[in-house]
């Protein structure tokens, strides 16, 4: 039996598609940032296609952290204290039309017992004026849940430099694209990963 050009194709297509399955997308449950009085409230909620541990794993991991967002510019160790708490020094990058510039962030972070990431700025080393990050990651069902938490208090320089529509767009901006990165970066582990591994 001899098949058409057009029928031939229309076959490799459907093949493919049976074939070729898309990564799930990360589903957001909600996002908000909320301006106060010079205070930036967030909260964000994703679920995950996921394993919890892998998800903690590179959240809980400075190095990882350019690679999760694209404003995102450098992250890199300043300190370890006695106390296993880790000084880190993150560069956004945030513009204005073709004007970019580094927002700076020193933060003290830190891994609780029950698996939360907590972060506190250091204000006289980033600009920011005080501010704190929590992270809640747990299973649900078979993918993760991630929950976060902050609240972010600019100083001057930034508010002056990005303004304050600026500043939240740049804020759901990376935490959308680390959501989304999240899942194709554990995807990346875990097939890396030898069988029955589940060291994050």
């Amino acid at each position: 039996m001899r098949i058409g050009t057009g029928r031939l194709l229309l076959l490799i297509f459907t093949v493919a598609l049976l074939v070729v399955r898309p990564v799930a997308a990360a589903t957001v449950r909600h996002l908000e940032v909320r301006h106060d009085q010079g205070t930036y409230v967030v909260t964000f909620d994703v679920l995950l296609t996921a394993e919890a541990p892998r998800v903690r794993a590179l959240l809980s991991d400075y190095t990882q952290w350019p690679r999760l967002s694209k404003k995102v510019k450098e992250a890199y160790l300043l300190r370890t204290f006695a106390d296993g708490r880790q000084r880190v020094n993150l560069g956004f990058r945030a513009c204005v039309l073709i004007f970019c510039k580094t927002i700076r962030q020193v933060k003290d972070v830190a891994q609780r017992p029950n698996g939360d990431i907590v972060a506190v700025v250091v204000p006289e080393h980033s600009d920011f004026a005080s501010g704190w990050e929590r992270w809640r990651i747990f299973a649900e069902g078979s993918n993760t849940r991630v929950q976060y938490h902050a609240l972010l208090v600019p100083n001057h320089r930034a508010r002056s430099l990005l303004g304050r529509w600026i500043l939240a767009s740049n804020l759901r901006r990376t935490l959308t694209d680390a959501a989304k990165r999240l899942e194709v970066l554990t995807a990346t582990i875990t097939a890396r990963s030898p069988a029955g591994s589940t060291s994050g």
